[in-house]
């Protein structure tokens, strides 16, 4: 998976705007919108080109942003995004974070939680390097359930995501991974219930998109 990231990431944040529409930008706005108050240290897991972590800072919703992703070259690909900007890159695991327990007041997935190995493990790992009191803020892509959101993943990220992913970052078979993990993830109701066991509480729900997107946040 990490070498399937890493030949995409030239072309990431192309293919994001260009597939989404530009909905994606949107939806990281409407998910930091869930963060309440101003957290200073903030953890940007999986942060790809660092697009949700600069976001934060630009809204207020952070101080610093440690980004940590398993993949350099997406790293590598956002660095020029995030020159003068107070966020940092480290390559990391999501089950095994290089960092000490309570050393953020905010962390944040945005869709990099169905790409863990074990999403329950990553949850206990993210409650574990948050203060008390600190909040988690999860965008992705859950397995839907409801008619439209289960429509639209058979149409349009079964065929046009690799149609489209070919011709621009000439490499179909990573867009086609996305259909099968969002196929292969959790559900909404799941992806409480994994939180809840994890330890976190007053988990505050949006969808976007008919629910073709949802962030949560929720409290440690």
């Amino acid at each position: 998976m990490k070498s399937m990231f890493g030949r995409i990431a030239g072309r990431y944040d192309l293919l994001n705007r260009v597939l989404s529409a530009r909905r994606d930008v949107a939806w990281r706005k409407g998910a930091l919108d869930l963060v309440e108050g101003h957290p200073a240290e903030v953890l940007d897991l999986a942060c790809g080109t660092f697009d949700l972590g600069i976001e934060a800072i630009e809204q207020g919703k952070a101080v610093r942003v440690h980004g940590c992703d398993f993949c350099q070259p997406m790293m590598v690909a956002g660095a020029a995004k995030r020159q003068g900007i107070a966020v940092s890159a480290t390559t990391g695991d999501a089950l095994h974070l290089p960092y000490a327990d309570g050393s953020f007041d905010l962390a944040m997935v945005a869709y990099g939680w169905r790409n863990f190995g074990d999403p329950a493990a990553a949850a206990r790992e993210l409650h574990r390097v948050l203060r008390p009191g600190g909040q988690l803020l999860i965008l992705e892509f859950f397995r839907p359930e409801r008619l439209w959101p289960r429509f639209f993943s058979a149409t349009f990220n079964r065929i046009v995501l690799p149609t489209v992913g070919g011709l621009l970052a000439g490499d179909a078979a990573a867009y086609r991974y996305l259909h099968t993990s969002i196929r292969g993830f959790l559900s909404t109701t799941q992806a409480d219930d994994c939180l809840a066991g994890a330890g976190f509480a007053r988990r505050r729900w949006r969808s976007f998109f008919g629910g073709v997107s949802h962030a949560v946040c929720a409290a440690r």
